[in-house]
């Protein structure tokens, strides 16, 4: 028999029991689904953990003025200043660095003309803008002139635009107060906070100030000689090139702090690492749910295997049959083997569809629900060719016996049974 001719008897097979062939395939379409549609949705979270990272600024790291909780046996107090930003850009001293920004963060009243509101000060260094990506609704952002002058310019969060003037287009040159000291607003920020930003870190109800400014107009009774700064963040030339910028600050840092055996007075945060604890984390997940996918397909195929030692013993007098006509053990064994395929990949392919449906409904949940936009679960086709390869090898596995069971009929016995 050929194999044309045994697939179209295992598919008139197949059509004599439509309801028995799904229920058969129903583990199989779940596990496949399962499959298809946890790669899908992993794939969708991991793009969108990478771009929310990606908004804190490619290739970047932060340092801090903050000493090691743990060291707990020597005395020593945090420190870090804008000095130490400008030794890091000295040329020779860290040579994978590219860019640092300096800042100094808190809180003032912000009025502009009506109701007055607390919000978030942050007192920056014009390179932020570059470094974090921000996107403009309106205006400039203030330049390093305005640094060196001490200018009162403000660039402000869409929202705080939005409370305080009604509207972004209104909140352009207009005057602003902040702890009673006026602003002119330069420029409108349109940026949507970030997944892995806390609400003082949310551009759109943010005030950004020249750091200078902040400091000697705002917040000048509250800096000290050893810690001017909040955060000093450092860019480095690549993200390659991360962990030898980290290394060279940390030198230079220690170096200018006179430390020797004391442990740091400074940390250092590196966003890569937690992006990398992240992506870790969904897979894990992924190989989580694989297994939950896989225990699926197992049951799916302990159930194809039944049906099909079901199906020899109902057709017994079928295989006496044609094996009494001719038929070879080989023949036998090639028909019930494509059959038990068949039903498998029958079962692959509707599990398919169901995996695009699992996606569909993962990224509405996720973009819709959560408003994580960017996390649309996409099916690739890997996954799709996992899925049908897996389904296959099913029906090899668990359908070979039954097809051996079903070849080694006596045809005598065979033609005798009822």
């Amino acid at each position: 028999m050929s194999i044309l001719e045994s697939f179209r008897v295992a598919w008139v097979a197949l059509l004599s029991n439509k309801v028995r062939a799904l229920l058969t395939m129903l583990g199989i379409i779940i596990g496949v689904g399962a499959v298809v549609g946890m790669l899908a949705i992993g794939n969708g979270l991991s793009n969108y953990i990478e771009g929310e990272f990606n908004k804190m600024g490619v290739g970047v790291f932060y340092i801090m003025p903050q000493v090691d909780s743990t060291a707990t046996d020597v005395d020593i107090a945090p420190r870090l200043t804008a000095e130490d930003a400008e030794a890091i850009l000295r040329p020779g001293v860290a040579p994978a660095v590219t860019g640092v920004v300096v800042e100094y963060q808190n809180t003032a009243v912000a009025g502009g003309g009506g109701d007055r509101y607390y919000y978030p000060v942050k007192g920056i260094t014009p390179s932020h803008f570059s470094v974090a990506a921000h996107e403009l609704a309106a205006g400039r952002f203030y330049t390093p002139e305005d640094e060196q002058e001490r200018a009162r310019v403000a660039v402000i969060g869409y929202e705080v635009a939005e409370t305080l003037y009604g509207s972004i287009g209104n909140a352009l040159g207009q005057r602003m107060t902040l702890d009673g000291v006026s602003f002119d607003v330069v420029g409108v920020i349109a940026t949507e906070p970030s997944m892995v930003s806390n609400d003082f870190d949310s551009p759109g109800e943010t005030v950004y100030v020249p750091y200078q400014t902040a400091r000697s107009r705002l917040f000048r009774n509250q800096v000290s000689t050893r810690v001017d700064v909040d955060q000093i963040t450092v860019q480095a030339r690549s993200v390659d090139e991360v962990n030898p910028a980290i290394e060279q600050v940390t030198a230079l840092l220690r170096e200018r702090h006179r430390l020797t055996y004391q442990p740091n007075d400074f940390r250092i945060d590196n966003p890569e690492e937690d992006a990398a604890n992240a992506q870790a984390t969904i897979i894990g997940l992924k190989v989580f749910l694989g297994i939950i996918a896989g225990i699926s397909l197992l049951v799916g195929g302990i159930g194809i295997m039944n049906i099909m030692l079901v199906s020899v013993t109902q057709r017994t007098r079928e295989i006496g049959l044609r094996k009494a006509v001719g038929a070879r053990p080989r023949d036998i064994l090639q028909q019930f083997l494509i059959e038990a395929i068949l039903l498998c990949f029958l079962g692959g392919a509707f599990g398919v569809l169901l995996g695009y449906g699992m996606s569909f409904a993962g990224t509405f949940v996720l973009e819709e629900v959560f408003r994580a936009e960017g996390s649309r679960a996409t099916v690739s086709a890997n996954a799709i060719i996992l899925a049908t390869t897996i389904s296959t090898a099913i029906g090899v596995g668990f359908g070979f016996f039954p097809a051996l069971r079903a070849a080694r009929l006596n045809p005598i016995q065979a033609l005798r049974s009822e």
